[in-house]
């Protein structure tokens, strides 16, 4: 028979109450492991899944986020998303999606939802996709405009979900990709995108990359028309160019067209330069057409300056002394009618007195 002494009972008895401590808190461990959600922001499992959104949600957003002002301006919002965005992606979504304003809701989001996928660009992109049919669309403008930010990768992507996931691109992939590489700048990379993109949508992508392309950056713009052998996308890209163009640089632009040989590039680029220039600043186009050598071109351009302006811009005596320098009989015809009526509006003994006593105006106006 075993015996135990006073003292050997008392260990034995301390040992096994510590051995079912021991037991007791592990089995609490696991129960409250199991009871915790798991983390919400990672990568799906399969790439581009429809994940349930609701792992991506918290219960609540806690007092440290910032508090977000509706004046807010979009670059202002998207520094707070990239901070919030840094602490926990799950928390900036739920803390975005706490907002009260509606308006102020969607743009927080679509700022947070752009931070992150600076980052993370597949794994946003998934999560995008994973959204209800009513944000899916904005969600995945937000991720793109954010995905831009390593534009190889965002190439991919798309590329992936018009082959495998989406091939008629009813999520709207395609020319969201295109408006957030112009919107950053990155039109180089737009056109190798647009150029193995799906054919019928080549037309609308280049001309919306080209017109951006050609506002801020014309000359390099011009360089990538060589690349583009297609006639119809060349002419698409090239008039785009100019219009974009002529909201910025006319000087320069009006140099590009008189520099073009003749035919339908030069005509729309020179028309389109002296339609916004005779608006924008018609004495600046005034000097330039000094210098300009008189045809056909000098012709149209001297008439939409005259009748583009008013006596605000210009006197109807100097409008007259451009119109004398119209070669064309009908246009320096139609061209001094114009201005005589007017100026017969403002002051009719001026215009009267003018009219008989220019010998330009003899016969010409007897048509």
């Amino acid at each position: 028979m075993l015996r135990f002494s006073k003292i050997g009972l008392v260990t034995l008895v301390l040992a096994i109450g510590l051995a079912g401590a021991v037991l007791l808190h592990y089995w609490r461990q696991r129960d409250a492991t199991a009871a915790q959600p798991a983390l919400a922001i990672s990568a799906p499992a399969q790439p581009h899944s429809q994940a349930s959104a609701a792992q991506y949600e918290t219960d609540s957003v806690d007092d440290s986020f910032p508090i977000v002002e509706i004046s807010a301006t979009d670059d202002q919002l998207l520094d707070l998303a990239r901070n919030e965005v840094n602490r926990s992606p799950r928390a900036a979504i739920q803390w975005a999606r706490s907002q009260a304003d509606p308006i102020l809701r969607r743009r927080l989001l679509s700022a947070v939802i752009h931070a992150w996928a600076e980052n993370d660009p597949n794994v946003v992109v998934d999560w995008a996709l994973a959204q209800n049919d009513d944000e899916r669309r904005s969600d995945l403008e937000a991720a793109l405009a954010g995905a831009v930010k390593q534009p190889q990768l965002a190439l991919a992507i798309v590329r992936g979900l018009l082959k495998n996931y989406d091939p008629s691109d009813n999520i709207g992939a395609g020319p969201a990709l295109v408006v957030a590489l112009n919107n950053t700048g990155q039109f180089q990379t737009a056109l190798e995108f647009i150029n193995d993109g799906p054919a019928e949508c080549r037309g609308e992508w280049m001309r919306a990359t080209f017109q951006r392309w050609g506002a801020s950056h014309p000359q390099e713009a011009i360089q990538a028309l060589n690349a583009i052998a297609d006639d119809q996308l060349h002419r698409d890209a090239f008039q785009a160019l100019v219009d974009g163009w002529s909201t910025g640089d006319l000087p320069a632009l009006a140099d590009y067209a008189k520099s073009l040989p003749g035919g339908n590039d030069r005509a729309y680029a020179f028309n389109k330069t002296v339609e916004n220039w005779s608006l924008q600043d018609p004495a600046a186009m005034g000097e330039w057409l000094l210098n300009f050598p008189r045809g056909t071109d000098f012709d149209q351009a001297v008439a939409t300056l005259i009748s583009r302006t008013d006596s605000v811009n210009r006197s109807p005596e100097v409008a007259m002394q451009w119109a004398e320098n119209i070669s064309d009989p009908d246009l320096k015809y139609q061209t001094a009618e114009h201005v005589l009526n007017e100026w017969n509006q403002t002051d009719p003994a001026a215009a009267q007195n003018y009219a008989a006593n220019a010998s330009w105006l003899n016969g010409l106006l007897k048509k």
